[in-house]
């Protein structure tokens, strides 16, 4: 067996066995992001493989010194957890794969892994958030375009995992979320489509960013986000992950005190509760099971900094 990264290694016979290497990792342009991991003689995923690792030269821990559309796949095995920007890393590593590659990302589950609800983990201090299927997904959906892939594969890699094992000791077995995006070529309505949606969008993502600014300094109340949302006439409220963005670039604005402004602005949006629940099957088996108090209330104080969504998108 190869010396492949700590975590890759429990899991390389089973892939090689069962074709996922063939199907998704094969050709002779592969870059396997982070590859040494806490190994410093670990090899790269395949012999065809380049590792990349902070001593590449020309690499900077963001920007790849590769062309775009120059690669087969491009790995990336517990590594998105520990990067600053997660969307600023997928869009890179997005960037340089050919039309046909594949982005295969491996992070550890939240709660096979951290078994913890919030930071810090107790496993690695420097884990900068914790992964659900749902929040990877809320991850990739937010850092590529619209319709420039396609989901092959997500499943969650629990392979000789101890359910019975303490969980104040650290697990054992393979504790992590597996997925495969490929990329596609875009459809021509596809630019269209983006275009459009910016023209839409992009007013209403600048209306309200101005409302948070004004509430976290103070200048306004609760009505004004009410006023605002009935103004509109409809239900949309910028992603989370776009206004967090935004802030960032401003400096010195807490996630925390960032979070609590906007959640002024949540209880206007309306949640299609039968929807909701429905298409997250998490949340229906809570709610069935008498622990979610509403899916309104999940989606406020939770549901929305994931990532998902109130409603179905029109």
């Amino acid at each position: 067996m190869r010396r492949v990264g700590v975590e890759l290694r429990k899991s390389h016979e089973r892939r090689l066995r069962e074709g996922f290497y063939e199907k998704y990792i094969s050709g002779p342009a592969i870059l396997d992001i982070g590859f040494k991991g806490d190994d410093p003689e670990a090899v790269p995923i395949t012999e065809t493989a380049v590792g990349i690792d902070l001593d590449y030269p020309g690499y900077d821990g963001l920007t790849l010194p590769f062309p775009e559309g120059s690669q087969d796949a491009v790995v990336a095995s517990h590594v998105l957890e520990h990067v600053e920007d997660p969307q600023a890393s997928l869009a890179e590593w997005f960037r340089v794969l050919k039309t046909g590659g594949h982005l295969v990302v491996f992070v550890p589950h939240q709660y096979l892994y951290e078994l913890s609800a919030v930071l810090p983990s107790k496993w690695n201090g420097d884990h900068k958030r914790f992964y659900t299927p749902a929040r990877l997904l809320a991850d990739i959906e937010s850092s590529l375009p619209v319709n420039s892939y396609r989901l092959r594969h997500l499943a969650d890699n629990d392979a000789g995992y101890n359910y019975s094992r303490d969980i104040n000791l650290h697990p054992e077995g393979c504790y992590e979320i597996e997925l495969v995006a490929q990329k596609i070529r875009r459809p021509a309505y596809s630019i269209f489509f983006s275009r459009h949606l910016d023209k839409i969008t992009r007013p209403l993502d600048d209306m309200i960013c101005e409302t948070v600014s004004e509430i976290l300094c103070k200048q306004v109340d609760g009505g004004t986000a009410e006023r605002l949302f009935r103004s509109l006439g409809l239900n949309y409220m910028t992603p989370w992950r776009v206004l967090l963005e935004r802030f960032k670039r401003q400096g010195g604005i807490q996630e925390s005190r960032l979070a609590e402004a906007i959640g002024v602005l949540l209880p206007w949006v309306n949640v299609d509760e039968a929807w909701y629940i429905a298409q997250y099957p998490d949340l229906q088996r809570a709610h069935d099971n008498g622990l979610l108090p509403s899916p309104t209330h999940h989606w406020r104080a939770h549901g929305y900094f994931e990532g998902r969504l109130p409603r179905a998108p029109v």
